[in-house]
């Protein structure tokens, strides 16, 4: 895997300057706790819309150059955008309590970033416009502000998306990691190309978080646990025997992994239900 040559460098510096942000948003927070469950819950809308506009309608393409194959590059550019640089800077407009200037200059500022990817070529537009770029982060960031205040408010509807939500992002995140080492790849028929592989995975990860929330949601107990990991180990082995998923990662290793993982979500469970018990308006 090739990190730096001349096309990653702008993701790069994106990369440096968005990490600060986040780094400052949580040096500014008040509730640490709740910026992480923030973070998490913008990250999982980001990832839910990528899902259909990258993935499956194939509205813009990245070219990082990371790596040689274009559609797994796609993603890398792809998971830098929705999981580091717009995110990351939705919290920390949140956290730093900015009004509509600095969200409309936020808008601005992805829309020169995206116009100047365009012209370096690390970028391309097929159907996308930057206009909706424009118009749609100050959305997205206003979302940010309203859901920090619903945490804020302990309410139970936003525990409950908030919990998936951080589920989700973890699993996909550690599906991408399998994928990056060429530990996993999912497909239909003889060849899985990481096309198919990136519309099936996110559904795969879907199903196993939404399994794993109505597990944990309830009870953060050892069987709860035990359930998850057996659901997913059989789910993997079933799907590896289709030849939907094809894996290079033994059982074992693969449910140690999980296994830290999901007592990760037990972490995030602990984390909202603390945060709500206490009802106190942390953007004061």
């Amino acid at each position: 895997m090739r990190i730096i040559n001349k096309k990653s460098v702008p993701f790069l510096i994106l990369l440096v300057i968005h990490s600060f942000l986040i780094v400052l948003s949580f040096y500014k927070s008040k509730d640490k706790k709740a910026t992480a469950i923030l973070l998490g819950s913008m990250m999982g809308f980001a990832y839910l819309l990528e899902f259909f506009v990258l993935n499956l309608f194939k509205s813009y393409k990245y070219k990082p150059k990371v790596v040689k194959n274009n559609d797994l590059d796609n993603v890398i550019g792809g998971f830098l955008s929705q999981s580091i640089f717009i995110p990351f800077t939705a919290v920390y407009l949140t956290i730093t309590k900015a009004g509509w200037g600095k969200k409309i200059f936020g808008g601005i500022y992805f829309s020169l970033v995206e116009l100047v990817f365009l012209r370096l070529g690390v970028y391309k537009h097929n159907w996308w416009r930057t206009i909706y770029t424009f118009f749609l982060l100050p959305i997205y960031f206003l979302i940010s502000d309203y859901w920090y205040d619903l945490i804020a408010k302990k309410q139970v509807a936003i525990r409950k998306i908030s919990f998936f939500l951080m589920i989700m992002v973890t699993e996909t995140n550690i599906l991408l990691l399998l994928a990056l080492l060429r530990k996993i790849r999912s497909g239909w028929g003889r060849y899985h190309g990481w096309t198919e592989h990136f519309i099936i995975t996110p559904l795969y990860s879907i199903t196993i978080s939404l399994f794993t929330y109505f597990n944990l949601i309830k009870e953060n107990s050892g069987w709860a646990k035990v359930r998850i990991l057996l659901f997913d180990g059989c789910l993997l082995q079933i799907f590896n025997k289709v030849k939907i998923i094809k894996t290079k990662i033994n059982l074992f290793n693969f449910i140690l992994i999980k296994a830290a993982a999901v007592y990760i979500y037990g972490i995030y469970r602990k984390w909202i239900n603390a945060d709500m018990a206490k009802g106190i308006n942390i953007r004061k």
